[in-house]
């Protein structure tokens, strides 16, 4: 795919000390490509190392968390009207930029969707969603959050997330449209500190349900 079609899209919150060095190397594996940085109401200088490491900024006044950070980026790339792909990215680095690179290089103008796949899930809860995922629709990770979507699902949807979905509406709802969609494995680099998403049994737990309203939605769409 060619990188001028692409933007990628990186929702970031409090990630001043890593915001610079993940935009300047995806910038070192793909030079000139196009990104957008929603500042997801940071309390420190994330907004302002994005801008100085080049990327586009969209700026949320207070905290909205990643679904709607992420729709914002999309409405982004929508409005600058010049994008036919946007490629999902973490802000704390750990989505290696040569993983980035050849999830685009990997999309050709017939596809919809391209899925990451981690080798292995971070918690218990996102093993169980990856078995439901991977006998239902063959992808073993839908929890991945390095994705790339051809921007006019979104504009046809008209929604990354109306629930809880845990960043995984839109591409389910892709899926269940019969396109065409691939998997792509994909190096992790687990950071170092808390993760943002939190840990523990409120996070598995949340998760979960997440799955289970996942399945009214699967059963919902699947009947329409």
């Amino acid at each position: 795919m060619e990188l001028s079609k692409v933007a990628v899209i990186i929702p970031a919150y409090n990630e001043a000390t890593s915001i610079g060095s993940v935009i300047a190397e995806l910038n070192d594996y793909m030079p000139g490509v196009n990104i957008i940085v929603v500042d997801d109401g940071s309390g420190d200088n994330t907004a302002k190392e994005a801008e100085i490491a080049g990327a586009t900024v969209v700026t949320l006044t207070t905290n909205q968390g990643y679904a709607n950070a992420i729709e914002q980026g999309f409405i982004q790339a929508v409005n600058q009207g010049c994008y036919q792909y946007v490629v999902t990215v973490d802000a704390d680095g750990q989505h290696h930029p040569k993983s980035v690179k050849a999830m685009i290089e990997l999309a050709q103008n017939t596809d919809d969707l391209i899925i990451g796949q981690r080798t292995r899930a971070a918690r218990w809860s996102e093993w169980i969603f990856g078995l439901y995922f991977n006998a239902k629709f063959s992808v073993k990770d839908p929890l991945c959050g390095l994705r790339l979507y051809r921007l006019s699902m979104f504009t046809k949807y008209g929604a990354f997330e109306t629930y809880d979905s845990i960043g995984t509406e839109l591409m389910t709802w892709i899926i269940l449209q019969g396109k065409c969609y691939k998997t792509l494995d994909v190096e992790i680099r687990y950071r170092a500190d808390k993760p943002r998403f939190g840990t523990g049994f409120s996070v598995n737990q949340r998760i979960f349900k997440s799955l289970l309203t996942t399945l009214s939605f699967v059963k919902r769409h699947q009947s329409t």
